[in-house]
């Protein structure tokens, strides 16, 4: 695994990487093959990859949260920790520590530092996140939901073997929170790009990506899987 992913984010080699295997870049208006011979329709409009996320910015609430009690020390730490380990400074702090969506309604807080003894395993997540990046295949994103404990994840809805009790998953949006007509072909896109890195490396990464009707999206590497709207592998996209 190790000399997968160095070798992936190897910078001259990233775009061979990606493209080997693949047929040439699909075209606006072209109905295209899958990998498992499936046909997927992709959108008419016009789609820039290149396109630039506006900046994040740190929510007051954050700032607020991280000031009190022991939060900065143990945000700190985690972060050491991840740099150490080749994985830093990919998703900033803020998004990272982010439960669930629905931890107002759970009475949960917004954000967690989850145990020590969890944090290797978002290691090899945050990796394919890396490679995901670098590649250009996701540029504009939001994390939205990392670690939960075990009282928000059943609030919230989630499986009771979720890999988010882990910390081992990672759930982000493409694009806006509210996308306009415009977004959608690039979100779309986008979509389809991550259901062609999941089926040429997801099986030797042991990647799982769920695409939800909400417009949700979640990457763990804990079991080469796929799934969609109903939860099950039909429903994919991946799988047309």
């Amino acid at each position: 695994m190790k000399h997968f992913m160095k070798g992936l984010l190897a910078a001259s080699a990233i775009p061979l990487i990606f493209l080997a295997g693949c047929s040439s870049a699909p075209k606006k208006g072209q109905t295209v093959t899958s990998p498992d011979g499936k046909r997927i329709f992709i959108p008419q409009e016009s789609i820039s990859f290149d396109r630039h996320a506006p900046p994040k910015v740190v929510p007051y609430v954050y700032n607020a949260w991280v000031t009190a009690a022991d939060n900065l020390r143990r945000v700190r730490d985690y972060e050491v920790f991840l740099e150490k380990n080749g994985v830093g400074s990919i998703i900033p702090s803020f998004e990272l520590v982010r439960t669930a969506r629905d931890w107002q309604k759970c009475g949960r807080s917004q954000y967690m530092v989850p145990n020590r003894e969890l944090w290797a395993n978002q290691i090899p997540t945050l990796r394919v996140f890396k490679y995901l990046v670098a590649a250009n295949i996701l540029s504009d994103f939001e994390v939205t939901s990392v670690y939960r404990d075990l009282p928000l994840n059943q609030c919230a809805g989630g499986a009771s073997s979720s890999r988010h009790l882990y910390n081992s998953a990672i759930d982000f949006r493409i694009g806006p929170e509210f996308p306009k007509p415009e977004d959608y072909a690039y979100v779309e896109n986008t979509k389809f790009r991550l259901c062609q890195f999941w089926a040429q490396h997801g099986q030797s990464l042991n990647m799982g990506l769920g695409l939800y009707a909400s417009g949700q999206i979640h990457i763990d590497t804990q079991g080469y899987r796929t799934w969609g709207p109903d939860h099950s592998r039909n429903s994919s996209m991946c799988t047309y």
